[in-house]
This record gives structure tokens, C-alpha cells and sequence, in this order.
């Protein structure tokens, strides 16, 4: 009975020397400001690590944003409580971040995690925090923190990156059809003829023009001849490759660059490319057909000498009837 007397009377002092700390951390922060100097928006409060024993002293705005209520919260709460909620993929670099702040490699604990409340969605937290009190081995005794919410910025970051991401493409892609825009390809094209020159990597170019585009126009109306484009252009990309480039040349005109590509097996891209448009129909009973010309980059070659033997074997295909490759 003494003896149990005698250790809850040492841990309960144990317990008042560590909040101790804790208020003459508070009052430190209040003259320094050391930890103040932070934008105010999303700020949850400050919060502190008793690192030998493992409890934290927080606001109550840390949990309760999270979703949960004073009451649900256990008496004590240590380091766990907050690490067993880090996004698995959050989890590590949070960790590692604090190891080397502890281990005195790093100035401050500073970290984004991404942290799941209640209803089972994680929200996005920012802390810094830094070791105010070390024993006289330099091991951490106590680590004084900040936490913001910033889950609106960072969802505002995410819609900007997006939107970001929308813009680089509809710079480089065809409004209509949805494929590469005719700036697009010939960046791709110096590129691999940039890779040829360190490397002898064949690759090899296809061009093809609607068949008597034209006379679907002037007999069906341009809206035709725009369903007529873009049923090709889903043709095409259901024919080639991920590393294929599709591009819109111009007009009816379009683009297949193929890098890796021998001459037979660009031949053998175009004939099914070709079999593919053969196959569309429009409404008024018009079948739509192309001609295809096909080309290999060679020693020696130019982008205009390159994508001109391309352009003279679709005229080729043209000259005899169309509906075919060359």
C-alpha cells in the first residue's frame, strides 16, 4: 500500500515538473514570438511533446477539426494518436522528418501530411515544431509546435495544377478533332531526329488526307466534314500506340510519327489505320475513305526532306483512286 503510495507520488511529480516545462515553454514563446511568426489563417494552435513520456499537450482545435469531440479523446494522448492517422503514403517522410529534427541533423520539424478524421477523409495539415529542451546528454525532453490547417490551399493547388495541366494541353492539341496541333509534332519530330543522331534509332512518319473531302463538304455541309475529322481522328487512336504522336497537320491532313519504327512496320500501322476509316459511314450514305503516304528517317535527311517523302507518297495513293498506302 506505501510502496504504491510512494510511486503514484513520483509519477504525479514526474507529471508536474513535465507541465511545468511545459507553461515555462508558453511563457518563453510569449516573449520570443519564436514560434508566432507565422501567417494566421488555418493556424489549430500550438502543441508540445513530452518526448520521455510520450504525452502531448495540444489545442483543442488540432482534434476537434479532425471531427472529434473532447469527450471521445482518451485521458492521455501520446505521439500515436496523431502518427496512426498519417496517410500510409505521408507516414514515412513525416517520420523521418522528425527523426532527424530529434537527432539534431535539422534545424525544425517541418512537414505537409496529409492526417484522416473521423468520417474517414484525410485533411491536410502543416506543423513546425523544434526541440526547446534537451537533458544534459542533448537527448529532446520537449518539443514545442505550431499546426495549421491548410487543406483549402492545398485543394486550391490541386484545382490550380489541374487547370494548369488543361492549358498546356489545349496549347498543344487540335480544338476540334482532340489530337496533337501541328506545332506539337514538329517539336516531337526534331526531338527524334535529335535521338537518331546520338542513337541510330529508327523512326518513321505516316500522313493522310481524306479522301474528296470537298465534295463531302459541299454536298453534306462542313458540320459533315467536322463529324468526318473527328470520327477519324477516334479511328486513329483506337489503331495506335501510347508512343505514337497523332497530330493534326492541317485542314484534312494528319500525322502518325513513330518512334522505334522500321519502314515494313510503319506500312503495316498505315494498312490498319487505313482499314480502320475505311469503316466510317455517314448519315447521307457517303463511305469515307484516305490516302496514306509512308516515310523512314534516313542518314542525311532533313524534317522537310523527311516529312516531304512522306507527303509525296500520299499524293501517290491519291493519284491512284485513293482508299490505299504508299
Amino acid at each position: 500500500m506505501d510502496k504504491c503510495s510512494s510511486g503514484c507520488q513520483g509519477d504525479l511529480k514526474v507529471r508536474i515538473k513535465e507541465l511545468e516545462e511545459v507553461v515555462k515553454q508558453i511563457m518563453k514563446e510569449k516573449e520570443d514570438e519564436e514560434l508566432m511568426a507565422f501567417p494566421w489563417v488555418g493556424n489549430l494552435g500550438q502543441w508540445y511533446w513530452m518526448v520521455q513520456s510520450n504525452e502531448v499537450e495540444f489545442n483543442n482545435r488540432k482534434v476537434t477539426n479532425l471531427g472529434y469531440s473532447i469527450e471521445e479523446l482518451p485521458g492521455e494522448i501520446g505521439f500515436e494518436f496523431f502518427t496512426d492517422k498519417l496517410h500510409p503514403d505521408d507516414y514515412e517522410r513525416v517520420m523521418e522528418n522528425m527523426r532527424s529534427h530529434l537527432m539534431n541533423k535539422s534545424e525544425a520539424y517541418e512537414v505537409e501530411y496529409r492526417i484522416k478524421a473521423k468520417d474517414g477523409n484525410y485533411v491536410w495539415y502543416y506543423d513546425r515544431g523544434k526541440v526547446t529542451k534537451r537533458d544534459e546528454d542533448g537527448k529532446p525532453v520537449l518539443l514545442s509546435g505550431i499546426v495549421f490547417d491548410i487543406n483549402k490551399s492545398k485543394m486550391m493547388e490541386s484545382e490550380l495544377k489541374e487547370a494548369n495541366e488543361k492549358l498546356k494541353l489545349m496549347v498543344v492539341t487540335d480544338e476540334l478533332t482532340g489530337a496533337y496541333n501541328r506545332r506539337f509534332m514538329l517539336e516531337k519530330m526534331q526531338e527524334e531526329m535529335n535521338r537518331f543522331k546520338r542513337t541510330g534509332s529508327g523512326f518513321s512518319l505516316v500522313m493522310m488526307d481524306v479522301d474528296r473531302f470537298k465534295h463531302i463538304n459541299d454536298s453534306c455541309g462542313h458540320n459533315s466534314g467536322d463529324i468526318v475529322l473527328k470520327k477519324l481522328a477516334d479511328k486513329v487512336n483506337g489503331r495506335i500506340r501510347k508512343t505514337d504522336v497523332f497530330c493534326r497537320w492541317g485542314g484534312d491532313e494528319f500525322m502518325v510519327l513513330l518512334p522505334d519504327t522500321e519502314m515494313n512496320d510503319a506500312l503495316k500501322l498505315a494498312e490498319g489505320i487505313r482499314a480502320k476509316i475505311a469503316g466510317i459511314k455517314l448519315e447521307s450514305g457517303i463511305d469515307v475513305t484516305a490516302s496514306l503516304g509512308a516515310s523512314n528517317f534516313i542518314d542525311g535527311d532533313t524534317l522537310d526532306s523527311f516529312v516531304k517523302r512522306a507527303d509525296d507518297a500520299m499524293y501517290m495513293a491519291k493519284d491512284e483512286g485513293g482508299n490505299c498506302v504508299k
